[in-house]
C-alpha cells in the first residue's frame, strides 16, 4: 500500500492510497461522515481495474487530518471488535 498527501490545506485534506480497492475508503468514508467537525468527506470512484483511491475531507474546528486519522482510529477500533468477537463466535463462546 502506497499513501501520497496530493492535497492539505486549512480547511481540506486530499489523500491517495494505491494498493487498494474501493471497500476499503468506504469504511474510512462511513467513519469519517460520523465525525462531527467533517464537512465533507468523500471518496473518488477508482476505475474497476486499478486499484487506486482518492479520499477528500473538509473539516471546520480542527485540521481535516487529524479528522481523518480520527477515523483510521475508529475504523481500526470496529474492525479490531468485530475480529475478536467474530473468533469468539468461532471458539463457542469461550475465550
Amino acid at each position: 500500500m502506497l499513501v501520497q498527501v496530493l492535497r492539505e490545506g486549512e480547511r481540506e485534506f486530499t489523500v491517495e492510497v494505491t494498493g487498494e480497492d474501493y471497500s476499503l475508503g468506504e469504511i474510512i468514508h462511513h467513519e469519517l461522515l460520523d465525525e462531527k467537525n467533517v464537512t465533507f468527506a468523500g471518496v473518488l470512484p477508482p476505475h474497476p481495474l486499478i486499484k487506486k483511491l482518492i479520499i477528500k475531507v473538509k473539516a471546520q474546528r480542527i485540521k481535516p487530518e487529524k479528522a481523518f486519522l480520527a477515523g483510521l482510529e475508529t475504523a481500526q477500533s470496529n474492525t479490531q471488535g468485530l475480529l475478536e468477537a467474530v473468533n469468539k463466535a468461532l471458539s463457542g463462546g469461550a475465550e
